[in-house]
């Protein structure tokens, strides 16, 4: 097992002499870390096979361990690694580490990594070595961050206890930009402690001279934690003046690398937009990107934005003619970049051209079952195994209706990876009464969703005997939650039909339609309704006609007023009183907008389904500005929040953007976008919706959802 290639590292912990008492800093050691990112740069990664990275990974790690065995980066890198892509290693590796730290007891170091890895796993050992750690070492920052993660969120959160271990951490490392503390100070730092934290940051990026050092990425990644912070710390008034700033950031970081390469003219010009530079500068930019480096990775980005800023999608997310046109000349396109522009990029002809044509029907079966091929192949060889590849590859068969034995066989290979994935996930010690409740519901729905496919396939191979095997998971009790209980009998409902007992599929197919909290909408041009087709198509083949269908479909069904919830539901939180300034400077208080029913978005820029569902909400704007019982607001979470205004004019976005950053991280733990959340007049949340899914009637719906909370409950 690789994992015993690290135990002469992981032992020899306590045994370095007088280097005993020496204890990582704030920053890794910056030749590490340029080891570390110059061996493990992911463009080459992405180019070996995933054995061959994780040898890699494995050799980098061992050797950097060996070299640095005071420094905690390559360690974390690895524990890590193990637990996102070798979870079968995880076990022994976390009581490798263990062991280590029982050997060394009086090693801080030692306790600290033991305490990382068993973090999620034995949360209360975690704590006890990191506060033993405390205790020998009174200024060792690293185990204060780890102790502010672990009471920062999940079953045992405590924020106060939270933010005062993160004060220890940033009162010893001012300037520190590791992203866990980033993020731990967005969630639980006061505006005034951000403000010192990026004072501290500048300052010290100012008094870097080492023109070496100042070449570096880590610089410029400073830099840009440091622009975030003071943009989200600095009202809106000043942000102008930022922007100069920034300008002159710029100039200095330029003029360090007279040879950049593509990532460094990339990341600066992303700087450019932010300190409000010209399109002309902006384009300036971009050439020089695809001049010089005409098959990277980062002039794939230049060409592929550019080209759907030329191509508008389609706003009807029912008009299946006008997505067919749009999808066929984006197909066309990226077989261009793949073929012509960006032969090195293989993923695009891989993974990004099967998911590009997975919606097309058009496509010839030879086409199809080719590009999943070279995606199944792919996946097998350069990515860490899991089961999502083949359940995708099997949905894709199955809804084209080709080749359900092999869509069988996929699903077979799928069960195991995906127990191991949900077997993995459930094993976290730390998750809250909400977390779990979450899981619980995700886990159901990806069993779900694995049997139906399995179902599915069955059916149109025609391998009754494959329900046998299913009868126990699909029979078994119907699930808590209410958004499963319609998967639940639609399974039902396939499995009487793939055994013939079809009195009692079209039973189930109805309760199925009756349990569903909203129907289907159309995405790209396609309706896809697999409860209503599966039964229609059982429905006509018993010889039942179109009026008694009708009948059928509709009867004892829920009330309309029971289905009304949809895709929304009852926050299990309560919304601040806040007090927040918007991009234009003015300040909205919740307290201030009693007495008119509240829409307020939360989106970020590099969000694709906001940027779907931005333009909707534009015309929403538009449509209700002038009412006085209506209000729309939207929450920004950019932490880059200097991007927001250049995008906001680019676009020709209008309604009302209020940053919320650290409001949004400090009130949830994870934050999915896009969400909506309706506010009722009295200044209660009453509801909340997750998601854009193309509703056509988009406009229509939400004002009909805040003109029925004006009703007081």
């Amino acid at each position: 097992m690789r994992i015993s290639l690290f135990l002469a590292a992981l032992l020899s912990l306590g045994s370095i002499g007088t280097a005993q008492n020496t204890l990582p800093g704030c920053e890794t050691n910056p030749e590490l870390l340029r080891t570390l990112r110059e061996k493990l740069a992911q463009p080459d990664l992405g180019k070996m096979k995933f054995v061959d990275q994780a040898a890699l990974q494995h050799a980098v790690l061992a050797e950097s361990i060996s070299r640095f065995p005071r420094e905690a980066e390559p360690h974390r890198e690895l524990i890590d690694f193990v637990r996102g892509f070798e979870p079968d290693n995880l076990l022994a590796l976390r009581s490798q580490y263990r062991e280590a730290a029982a050997l060394h007891a009086d090693d801080p170091l030692a306790l600290y990594l033991a305490a990382y890895a068993l973090s999620g796993a034995d949360t209360p050992e975690s704590i006890r070595l990191l506060e033993a750690a405390r205790a020998k070492a009174a200024e060792f920052p690293l185990a204060d961050l780890q102790l502010a993660t672990i009471y920062s969120s999940g079953k045992l959160v405590d924020k106060k206890k939270a933010a005062e271990y993160l004060t220890s951490f940033f009162r010893a490392c001012p300037a520190s930009t590791d992203w866990r503390a980033q993020s731990l100070l967005s969630k639980l730092g006061d505006n005034a402690a951000q403000t010192r934290v990026a004072m501290a940051l500048r300052a010290q990026l100012v008094g870097e001279t080492d023109p070496e050092r100042l070449k570096q990425y880590a610089v410029l990644w400073r830099y840009w934690v440091l622009w975030g912070l003071e943009f989200r710390t600095r009202p809106p008034k000043e942000h102008a003046a930022l922007r100069e700033q920034v300008a002159k950031d710029l100039t200095r970081l330029e003029s360090l690398n007279p040879k950049p390469d593509a990532r460094w003219l990339a990341l600066l010009g992303k700087g450019y937009k932010e300190s409000g530079a010209s399109e002309a500068t902006l384009k300036a930019m971009d050439d020089r990107i695809l001049r010089e480096f005409p098959s990277s990775p980062e002039a794939y980005e230049v060409v592929s934005s550019q080209w759907t800023k030329d191509h508008k999608e389609p706003e009807d997310s029912k008009d299946a003619a006008a997505w067919l046109a749009y999808n066929r000349i984006y197909e066309e396109a990226l077989k261009g970049w793949i073929r012509d522009d960006f032969p090195d990029l293989t993923y695009l002809g891989r993974s990004s051209w099967f998911y590009t044509i997975s919606n097309d029907f058009t496509i010839s079966e030879k086409d199809g079952v080719a590009a999943m091929d070279r995606f199944l192949k792919f996946s097998e060889d350069y990515e860490a195994p899991s089961s999502s590849s083949y359940i995708d590859a099997a949905d894709f068969l199955i809804q084209h209706r080709w080749q359900p034995k092999r869509a069988l066989v996929l699903l077979r290979k799928a069960q195991p990876l995906l127990a191991k994935e949900l077997e993995a996930d459930a094993k976290d010690d730390n998750l809250s009464a909400e977390d779990s409740d979450n899981l619980e519901n995700d886990q159901t729905y990806q069993r779900q969703n694995l049997t139906g496919l399995m179902l599915q396939a069955a059916r149109l191979a025609g391998r009754p005997v494959e329900a046998k095997a299913l009868r126990s998971s699909v029979e078994a009790p119907p699930p808590k939650s209410q958004k499963r209980q319609s998967y639940y009998w639609l399974n039902r409902a396939r499995l009487a039909a793939l055994e013939n007992r079809k009195a009692d599929a079209l039973t189930y197919y109805q309760r199925a339609l009756q349990a569903r909290l909203a129907p289907p909408t159309p995405w790209q041009g396609r309706l896809r309704d697999d409860i209503t087709d599966e039964a229609r198509a059982l429905w006509t083949g018993m010889g039942g006609t179109e009026v008694a269908w009708t009948v059928w479909s509709t009867s004892g069904g829920a009330k309309p007023e029971e289905l009304k919830e949809g895709r929304w539901e009852k926050p299990k939180k309560t919304l601040p009183a806040f007090e927040l300034a918007d991009l234009s400077n003015k300040t909205w208080k919740l307290q201030s907008l009693k007495g008119k029913s509240v829409l307020i978005n939360l989106w970020a820029t590099w969000c694709g389904p906001c940027n779907s569902e931005l333009p909707h909400l534009q015309k929403l704007y538009e449509t209700v500005k002038d009412r006085t019982d209506l209000q729309i607001l939207t929450f920004n979470i950019d932490e880059d929040l200097g991007l927001v205004e250049p995008f906001l004019k680019e676009k020709g976005y209008t309604f009302t953007v209020i940053p919320a950053y650290s409001l949004v991280e400090g009130l949830l733990d994870g934050v999915a976008i896009p969400q909506n959340w309706v506010v009722d007049p009295r200044g209660i949340w009453r509801w909340t919706q997750l998601g854009f899914d193309g509703a056509p009637d988009f406009v229509e719906a939400m004002i009909q959802r805040l003109v029925s909370v004006q009703k007081s409950e």
